[in-house]
């Protein structure tokens, strides 16, 4: 006989129970009881299935549900900037292209017109609308007149040479404020800058398609 039985075979300490009088001791307690790995308690098949749908195929759930999320912002942010980044960048380019940077590199005509050139440059000017290019005069040193070229029709830009080195006076009907003279356009480069411009309109109208999907995925 061990030392921790008694003659009849009960433990000399407590009193032996069952699983089932174990867990109804406990709950009567207000106790939880234990795992059925620990305690012996067989588990009913529909806590055993609630407890499986938690550490599996829900947990799988939640975590591709998150990842749909992210993809369905990603595919906002990326319509976003196809729609509002990328156009105008390349529209830039595509003109900068053409006009070789000459806005930036020329000078604004005040009211009086006047500007001052070296013999032999070629010199663009450039304007806001046709109008303001059209039918102006150039005027120089000598006090010779020439009418300026108009090279490309419905731009708002024409082009002259100056002859001599000196001060050129510009006169237009619609007057040479606003008005700005730089470096002359390169036409060769126009085939280049059509595709980017046109390249930019695409991009503007797949960003917007690629935008109205993201938005409708996000919602869901």
């Amino acid at each position: 006989m061990a030392a921790y039985e008694t003659e009849d075979g009960q433990p000399r300490y407590g009193k032996r129970v069952s699983p089932e009088e174990l867990a109804a001791h406990l709950r009567e307690q207000g106790i939880e009881p234990p795992s059925g790995r620990t305690t012996g308690v067989r588990r009913s098949g529909a806590d055993a299935a609630n407890d499986a749908g938690r550490s599996g195929p829900a947990g799988l759930s939640l975590g591709s549900a998150r990842r749909r999320g992210r993809r369905r912002w990603r595919t906002l942010g990326l319509g976003l900037v196809l729609m509002l980044v990328v156009p105008p960048l390349l529209l830039v380019i595509g003109v900068l292209t053409v006009v070789d940077g000459s806005p930036t590199r020329g000078v604004q005509l005040g009211s009086d017109g006047a500007v001052y050139l070296r013999a032999g440059t070629t010199t663009g000017l450039y304007g806001s609308a046709v109008s303001a290019t059209s039918g102006c005069v150039v005027t120089g040193p000598d006090g010779v007149a020439g009418v300026l070229d108009i090279p490309q029709e419905g731009v708002p830009y024409a082009v002259f040479t100056a002859s001599q080195t000196g001060t050129h006076t510009v006169t237009c009907p619609a007057g040479t404020t606003g008005l700005m003279a730089g470096p002359a356009m390169n036409f060769d480069r126009l085939p280049v800058a059509t595709a980017l411009i046109l390249g930019a309109g695409a991009t503007g109208v797949a960003g917007l398609v690629v935008t109205v999907v993201g938005a409708f995925r996000a919602r869901r």
